[in-house]
């Protein structure tokens, strides 16, 4: 199962690895994370320079309240089980980000028009868990175009829709994916009504991005509002 996941992600930069993680554990961290937004999510509504002024509009938890509120996410992000997982499937050896905010955000969709629009990461890799989500005519469909790199003062993200078409992967609830975001332009697809869509992001460093001189624009506007 791990070469063949491990073969679509360097093929696609994606890959569904929900099969990969205990039952027991998913529903650990789902009920942790569903209860820190219900009790401590704030809403923003703003539209992010470095990705050509695409919006997000949802509501959020920062890592410090994740890591205090959710105690065995964080601790589940660090273990060494998963950086081995993550790592096997991306080829290539992971840490966690060595910018400590990003490490691990949560994100509730729940108004007509929420998307988290058109964006990079600022680090390689994406393991995302969607906590719940609501059916695939009601929006927060992922989208995403790999092979993409991200210029900051030039992301031009009209020209690349112009010349690529997006791959669409409705993510069901409970279902986890690996992406590869630092070259991967993706967003989540605007609400059609109000319902929700629950998510947990971890992010992960590659060798590469450890010691790279990396700005964080996208995240810094989202947490200040």
């Amino acid at each position: 199962m791990i070469a063949g996941l491990r073969e679509r992600f360097a093929r696609d930069g994606f890959a569904e690895v929900s099969a990969l993680i205990p039952p027991d554990v998913r529903a650990r961290i789902s009920a942790e994370v569903t209860a820190a937004l219900d009790a401590h999510s704030v809403r923003r509504d703003v539209r992010i320079a470095v990705t050509g002024g695409s919006p997000r509009r949802y509501r959020i938890v920062d890592r410090d309240t994740l890591a205090s509120a959710c105690p065995a996410t964080a601790e589940f992000y660090r273990s060494a089980d998963l950086l081995r997982l993550v790592g096997a499937i991306a080829g290539q050896p992971v840490a966690p980000v060595p910018y400590e905010a990003e490490e691990l955000i949560a994100t509730r969709l729940e108004n007509a028009g929420d998307t988290h629009g058109w964006h990079w990461d600022d680090y390689a890799f994406a393991l995302v868990w969607v906590l719940c989500a609501p059916a695939a005519r009601d929006g927060a469909t992922l989208e995403y175009i790999t092979g993409v790199p991200w210029c900051k003062a030039a992301p031009n993200v009209e020209a690349v829709l112009a010349q690529h078409e997006p791959v669409r992967a409705h993510i069901a609830s409970g279902a986890l994916y690996l992406l590869r975001t630092d070259t991967t332009l993706h967003r989540v697809t605007p609400l059609q009504r109000d319902v929700r869509r629950d998510a947990l992001c971890f992010s992960y460093a590659a060798t590469a991005d450890i010691h790279r001189n990396v700005t964080h624009e996208s995240l810094e506007t989202i947490l200040t509002g």
